[in-house]
């Protein structure tokens, strides 16, 4: 059996943490958190138009230079009218990072999952502040009720970001 022995260990970063290549540095969250009965009513945001409008966002601030950042987005789209289709777009700052023309169908009364996982390349410096953000734009149905986030006097979906920063 092997032993290690250390008298120190110098960190070579900024006193900001190690940072091994390909390991999660931190992760942060916004979450609408979902509920059973009356505990949880509301949409996060009814589409009426087909201009594009904020659906959720997170912040996050690098800790380290040229991280990768994982986003990881879960949403619930739900008409009780008519069927419809949303466009998506997912965005860093004011940067259109994703998009989806079709991101969203619903039947009428279905709820519809809609997610998305990517792993985004910004290349910054350590202690930028990127702000990821979800928009949505209703582009068909004749209802102004596709609700993205449902809720109701039964309870309600969850809506959630999640954004990790991997050192590289």
């Amino acid at each position: 059996m092997s032993k290690l022995f250390v008298d120190d260990i110098v960190e070579k970063t900024s006193g900001h943490g190690v940072s091994i290549p390909g390991h999660v540095v931190q992760a942060v969250q916004f979450l609408r958190a979902g509920g059973l009965a009356t505990s949880v009513t509301g949409v996060n945001v009814v589409l009426n138009s087909s201009s594009f409008v904020d659906v959720m966002s997170k912040a996050i601030t690098t800790k380290f230079l040229n991280s990768q950042i994982y986003v990881a987005l879960s949403i619930v789209a739900y008409d009780g009218t008519a069927a419809a289709r949303a466009s998506t777009k997912l965005l860093r700052n004011s940067t259109q990072i994703n998009a989806d023309e079709y991101g969203i169908y619903c039947d009428q009364s279905n709820m519809q999952p809609y997610q998305v996982f990517m792993l985004d390349e910004p290349n910054v410096a350590a202690g930028t502040v990127l702000t990821y953000k979800l928009q949505a734009a209703r582009m068909t149905g004749s209802s102004s009720g596709l609700s993205i986030g449902y809720g109701d006097s039964g309870g309600g979906t969850s809506a959630s970001i999640v954004l990790m920063e991997i050192a590289q």
